[in-house]
């Protein structure tokens, strides 16, 4: 009599996204929308950190790790705070990928739209607001600026978002 074996399913990669605020989170959001959809790509869960600095950021990551685990995880931090000693070493510990945007998100989104980046997050935010009229909130908000063809073009000159790319197609060694 034969045996029946159940087919076998591959499961999933995983990966754990989070973002420093309510921005990072929609735009983590929409790069996941346009980049694993469907079943057989990496399944990736968003955490919004609220704020308060990269020691936030990477407490709300391996605070959610203390729930789940991933096959990789990633923080997308500003840099207009200084990253310190402590937070590199809880990250690598954790072994958690560290994406900075310079010198906040809207800092790299400007470049993305091939603007100059100003100094400051503030200067930032309200130069994307002006050429956007969003908040960019929603996940929905990117998709006219940043559509799939766009980052896919700019990927190779901007180093930041190669990295987040490759973490959502796991392309990186998981």
């Amino acid at each position: 009599m034969a045996r029946h074996t159940k087919p076998h399913i591959a499961q999933r990669k995983t990966l754990l996204a989070v973002g420093e605020g309510k921005a990072d989170a929609a735009f983590l959001k929409y790069l996941r929308g346009i980049y694993c959809s469907g079943r057989s790509g990496v399944k990736v869960t968003i955490r919004d950190a609220s704020g308060k600095g990269p020691s936030n950021v990477i407490g709300t990551a391996i605070g959610a790790l203390r729930i789940s685990s991933y096959d990789k995880k990633l923080c997308l931090l500003d840099t207009d705070l200084e990253w310190t000693k402590e937070n590199l070493i809880d990250a690598k510990r954790k072994k958690i990928e560290l994406v900075g945007s310079t010198p906040c998100l809207e800092g790299l989104l400007l470049q993305i739209l091939g603007r100059t980046v100003p100094g400051s997050s503030l200067d930032c935010k309200r130069q994307l607001k002006m050429i956007t009229g969003k908040d960019m909130f929603e996940a929905e908000d990117y998709a006219t600026n940043f559509p799939y063809a766009v980052l896919q073009n700019l990927r190779p000159s901007i180093a930041q978002l190669d990295k987040l790319l490759e973490l959502f197609e796991g392309k990186q060694s998981f």
